[in-house]
């Protein structure tokens, strides 16, 4: 009897798990690539599987991250940070999540939060404390940069076909050796561009970038490209 119920719970922990790894995704490609009305987000893992949730307006709303778990990661080498005169050359990893909505006229907009962030490497990367999170994306055409929040109307319009996309990224926070640097700062104009990692896509480009707080003062200068990390490929159809 004991090892009969052991089987039954050690079988319930194997199915809620897999049901967390696959929460929000779909196994395979993207059914017609870019003839659905909705985006479909399509992504390759480490293992050669491929994950979409797909373009016909299901999962609407919802924040995915990795199909196996955890945040889709993008982390940049030698990203060069300035603050006040002071420089450093850092690594950067930034924990993510996407998603696809219908605005208020009942268009598709596409979304990305980061959830987390680190930096590491180069002397004093280490002091560096990064915060505010989530940090969202938003629509660089909206004329007031501020506030940055999970609002569908003010995400990145969705354009079938589209090479790459950008966007406004914020509220962030930032400090250096305990003394804070950036406070609800953002950056403008960051280019994400989808595809495969070997080809060096899958890309975040913030090169020559500034953070700016909401009355246009700029704190700091940062110029890099992240890149994802744990997977091969990230399209947008």
């Amino acid at each position: 009897m004991k090892k009969t119920l052991l089987s039954v719970l050690l079988g319930m922990q194997a199915w809620l798990l897999s049901s967390v790894v696959v929460a929000g995704w779909e196994e395979g490609p993207c059914p017609q690539p870019g003839t659905g009305p909705a985006p479909c987000f399509e992504l390759t893992d480490d293992n050669d599987d491929v994950w979409h949730f797909n373009g016909d307006g299901a999962h609407a709303a919802e924040w995915h991250g990795h199909p196996l778990g955890g945040d889709l990661v993008f982390s940049g080498n030698n990203v060069d940070l300035s603050c006040s005169g002071f420089g450093m050359n850092c690594t950067f990893s930034l924990g993510s999540q996407v998603k696809k909505c219908q605005d208020s006229n009942g268009d598709w907009r596409i979304g990305v939060r980061i959830t987390s962030g680190e930096a590491s490497d180069g002397l004093f990367c280490g002091t560096i404390v990064l915060a505010g999170f989530p940090w969202y994306s938003k629509d660089p055409t909206i004329p007031n940069h501020c506030p940055f929040e999970d609002d569908c109307d003010s995400l990145i319009p969705y354009v079938n076909g589209a090479f790459s996309y950008t966007a406004n990224l914020g509220a962030i926070d930032m400090s250096i050796l305990a003394s804070p640097v950036v406070t609800d700062g953002h950056l403008n104009n960051l280019v994400f561009t989808p595809g495969i990692v070997a080809n060096g896509e899958a890309t975040v480009d913030f090169t020559n970038k500034a953070f700016y707080g909401c009355a246009g003062d700029n704190d700091c200068d940062i110029d890099g490209v992240a890149q994802l990390s744990n997977a091969k490929s990230l399209y947008i159809y």
